[in-house]
């Protein structure tokens, strides 16, 4: 746990190739089954370094989700526009990129970030939270941070998905949420 930005529930993989990501993880590591979002997704709002994307440029190519026990693990294959997803790509690397956080007071936390001069990536709202990637990363020590307030609809979406991994077959590889 950081003693800033909360407990570590997530860890996210960004991949260039989602498909081939979750056959690796569903049939060699035998995790799954993964959950995928309908892309877009319903943003209320989202900016790459301060500057609002426009919701027809697609961040996200690609977005699955699953648990390994009590921890999610979170597959993004990045989107044509702009973002940290690509950036991380595009340097040459592949494999974790961050770790998902939970904070109950997400507005004191980043007045902290910012306080501390820790530069936001990528910021942005939609119905279930709000969320902000924060560039704490030092390549092969620590991955970006993103801290996320959850809503209830949030907690209820993960609530399905542990229930789907729960009564996984071993089989199926894909789901929708």
């Amino acid at each position: 746990m950081s003693k800033l930005y909360g407990t570590t529930f997530q860890v996210a993989y960004v991949v260039p190739d989602i498909d081939a990501a979750i056959e690796h993880w569903t049939t060699k590591m035998g995790v799954g089954p993964f959950f995928e979002f309908p892309l877009p997704l319903p943003f209320e709002h989202v900016a790459v370094r301060d500057e609002t994307v426009p919701n027809d440029h697609p961040i996200f190519g690609g977005i699955a989700v699953t648990y390994s026990g009590d921890t999610m693990i979170e597959l993004i294959q990045p989107g044509s526009a702009p973002s940290t997803y690509r950036e991380f790509l595009e340097s040459g690397q592949s494999g974790i990129h961050h770790f998902g956080t939970f904070v109950e007071d997400y507005d004191a936390v980043m007045a902290d970030v910012r306080a501390r001069g820790v530069p936001v990536l990528l910021e942005g709202s939609l119905p279930i939270s709000r969320f902000a990637y924060l560039d704490t990363a030092v390549p092969g020590l620590s991955p970006i941070i993103e801290i996320i307030e959850p809503h209830p609809p949030m907690f209820e979406a993960f609530d399905m998905i542990r229930a789907g991994v729960r009564d996984w077959d071993g089989k199926t590889q894909r789901m929708s949420i």
